[in-house]
């Protein structure tokens, strides 16, 4: 026998606070925004974990389209974004609730970027300082190409200190973001997507980081002297050999290099085995066609890895993104990236895991066999071309015994 809805009400509001967090925590936020119809007490603690969390990819047109017709566009606005302000701003009890504010806008072709700096600036200096209990704090405008207002305020970011925030990303924005990073020494997590200058760090500057993504000439000016074990480098112009050099001066080795941002050369990886030799995760984007002859397919190519392989000791997991190496993906790929995992093996005995640019992944079991797992769409590809399939365990593994 079900229960009146009054009945099934009147029991929710008997529950503690606890009680009903745990449940709505279970909730889609879909099934949120209607519980907080349902009582006060319902809408408070739905509100909580309604707001805690705000992410916002927005990606604005060239202009809007005019309401009426025959009417000239008008320009583009972040209508999601400025919502989502101005219920922040009018309920501030909400702002309370956020751990987790991310912004991101795809502005390359919109028509009054002015207007849009405008926007960003006042939700920089005007909402994010209400937001005092953030975590993690995303703006990322893409507004470099926008001229400055006449009468722009002096330092675009929030003066504003977020004694919990542990993770910051800042994109878009062009200004030196020495300010923020002194303001909050407890920050664990850094990305500076397209800021590609040293930064100029006292060594009391968040002196507890742990991972950093941006440019090499960044990273080499924020590592030395911190404790950052997770590395990711971007944009287009390689990592000199000082860069790396001065990477690896931070208080801790880094054990995780995240190179799939950025092209990278057989140069360029000897160049990390030589620095950064204790690196256990390694992801690259092998800029195959400016370095090797055209004639070598994408296996020969790899090959040439064993040798700057053999350098890491401790690298567990080899990530190679796909890439846009000459007729790569051919019927003989099984086969020979058995081989590879062979090969690599001796030379880095460290070694557990390898993604290929086939997207096929490997992986090393105790017993010393590599089990390949591959989609449902390589599934027949895989069965030709590997010569005997009488020993594979499953419909999705192919073991290779290393022990020759």
């Amino acid at each position: 026998m079900s229960l009146p809805a009054t009945a099934v009400t009147n029991l929710g509001n008997l529950l503690p606070n606890e009680i009903l967090h745990a449940i709505f925590d279970h909730l889609s936020q879909h099934a949120l925004t209607r519980i907080v119809l349902v009582s006060h007490r319902w809408r408070a603690n739905a509100e909580r974990l309604l707001y805690s969390s705000i992410v916002i990819n927005e990606v604005l047109p060239r202009s809007s389209t005019p309401e009426l017709k025959g009417a000239h566009a008008v320009p583009s606005v972040p209508a999601i974004t400025l919502r989502c302000c101005e219920t922040l701003f009018s309920y501030p009890h909400l702002a309370e609730y956020v751990r987790r504010f991310h912004v991101r806008w795809q502005t390359d072709a919109v028509e009054s970027p002015a207007l849009l700096l405008l926007i960003a600036q006042n939700i920089a200096k005007s909402l994010v300082p209400t937001l005092r209990h953030l975590d993690s704090l995303e703006l990322s405008f893409g507004l470099l190409a926008a001229p400055p207002l006449p009468a722009a305020p002096t330092s675009f970011l929030p003066p504003s200190r977020h004694p919990g925030l542990r993770s910051l990303a800042l994109h878009g924005i062009g200004e030196p973001p020495e300010p923020v990073l002194r303001n909050h020494p407890a920050l664990l997590h850094l990305k500076l997507g397209d800021y590609r200058r040293p930064l100029h760090l006292l060594p009391t500057d968040v002196p507890r980081l742990r991972s950093f993504r941006g440019h090499p000439a960044t990273a080499a000016s924020v590592l030395p002297g911190r404790p950052i074990e997770a590395l990711g480098l971007v944009g287009l112009d390689p990592a000199t050999e000082s860069d790396f050099a001065r990477i690896a001066a931070g208080s801790r080795p880094v054990r995780s290099l995240d190179l799939s941002g950025t092209s990278v050369t057989p140069t360029v990886l000897r160049n990390v085995s030589r620095h950064l030799s204790h690196v256990e995760w390694l992801k690259v984007r092998l800029a195959f066609r400016h370095t090797l002859h055209y004639a070598l397919n994408g296996m020969r190519l790899l090959t040439a890895l064993t040798t700057v392989l053999s350098n890491f000791g401790n690298l567990r997991d080899l990530d190679l993104s796909p890439t846009n190496a000459v007729h790569y993906y051919a019927d003989q790929n099984a086969v020979e990236e058995q081989r590879l995992c062979i090969a690599w093996t001796r030379a880095c005995p460290s070694l557990r895991r390898i993604i290929f640019p086939s997207r096929t992944e490997w992986s090393l079991s105790e017993g010393g066999t590599w089990a390949c797992k591959y989609s449902d769409s390589l599934a027949r590809l895989l069965f030709r071309c590997v010569p005997r399939i009488d020993d594979q365990p499953a419909d999705d593994n192919i073991c290779i015994n290393t022990s020759l």
